[in-house]
């Protein structure tokens, strides 16, 4: 890698929201180019001689005469020079050493890009790649995220530019109601849980997001979903775009991690996405034609053509109908 390719990289490098320690280390360079610029024009106005002066008439002319002793002169004013001088040296050394940490550093510096994220970035840092990314994968519990942001937005980026976008989505499977049992109970019992935590309700907004994914799907050309079930739940929620991999819990305090796709943790995480929709159970989502607007009469026959048999009360087909028409943001 030359230097004008590492230059190039890094610079692009540097606006990822995981490439912290790059914008660091152009902030740092930067502040100690403006320290530089300052004491330079210090020691010029301390070069500057600063003696007495005062002006005379002899005879019709005006003198100027100037004291013998300046106070450029002075020990404390040659000592603050010195002091500027070696200030300006460090400074020079700083910015050098730290280029040259940069240049010499192993290529894998730009390929392994992972951090840390703060809750309150997670929202931010799961929409910005949306709108241009042409494959998205997603496994998760019940994607209201995905109903209430991705699915509308990539259905909506595919009709723009007429290139294909194909949501890749992993969901527990809402015929094993054992299962869902489980994560209600793991859901409910984490702090800040909104609401009661049911099966039932799980298995609602599973049954939604299949629904509105068929709807999307069948209506527009360049919206292609693969809807995979599996007999299980995660505790670390995928979500992987062509930029970026985002690994988030369930619980709302808690950090999350994301890395580039030049990451080799991206290439590995997705390839587990791959073995789990091997093994997992495939949705033809073609044979669900969803109307709009969906009524609840409408939701028993649509999930019979999915071969999803699930007995459903009247509540559960409106929670379903209110899920997919109305979804809801789960992060505001």
């Amino acid at each position: 890698m030359n230097i004008l390719e590492r230059t190039k990289r890094f610079a692009l490098s540097t606006v990822r929201p995981y490439r912290v320690l790059g914008r660091a280390l152009i902030a740092f360079n930067s502040l100690l180019f403006i320290i530089f610029l300052a004491l330079v024009a210090l020691r010029v106005w301390l070069d500057h001689p600063k003696c007495e002066e005062h002006q005379v008439r002899v005879g019709t002319e005006l003198m100027r005469l100037v004291k013998a002793s300046c106070s450029s002169e002075r020990w404390y004013w040659s000592f603050g020079e010195s002091i500027v001088d070696n200030l300006a040296a460090g400074v020079v050394v700083a910015m050098v050493s730290s280029f040259l940490l940069w240049l010499i550093s192993p290529k894998a510096h730009f390929e392994e890009d992972i951090a840390a994220i703060q809750p309150w970035n997670i929202h931010e840092l799961l929409e910005t790649p949306i709108a241009d990314t042409k494959n998205y994968w997603f496994r998760g519990r019940s994607g209201r995220f995905m109903r209430s942001d991705v699915m509308p937005a990539l259905d909506a980026a595919g009709r723009r530019d007429s290139v294909l976008r194909t949501l890749h989505m992993l969901l527990p499977d809402p015929t094993d109601t054992v299962m869902l049992a489980d994560y209600a109970h793991y859901r409910g019992s984490l702090r800040d849980a909104k609401g009661t935590w049911t099966a039932a309700r799980i298995q609602n907004e599973i049954l939604a997001t299949i629904l509105a994914a068929a709807r999307l799907n069948n209506a527009n050309h360049f919206f292609d979903v693969k809807l995979h079930l599996k007999s299980d739940f995660a505790l670390f929620r995928l979500d992987m775009s062509d930029d970026r991999l985002i690994m988030t819990r369930e619980d709302p305090k808690w950090p999350g991690i994301v890395c580039s796709s030049r990451s080799k943790f991206y290439a590995s995480y997705h390839e587990e996405f791959r073995n789990e929709a091997r093994r997992a159970k495939s949705l033809d989502l073609s044979l669900a034609v969803v109307p709009t607007p969906l009524e609840p009469a409408n939701v028993d026959g649509l999930l019979i053509a999915l071969s999803l048999l699930i007995t459903l009360t009247n509540e559960d087909r409106a929670a379903i109908v209110e899920g997919v028409e109305r979804p809801e943001r789960p992060y505001g």
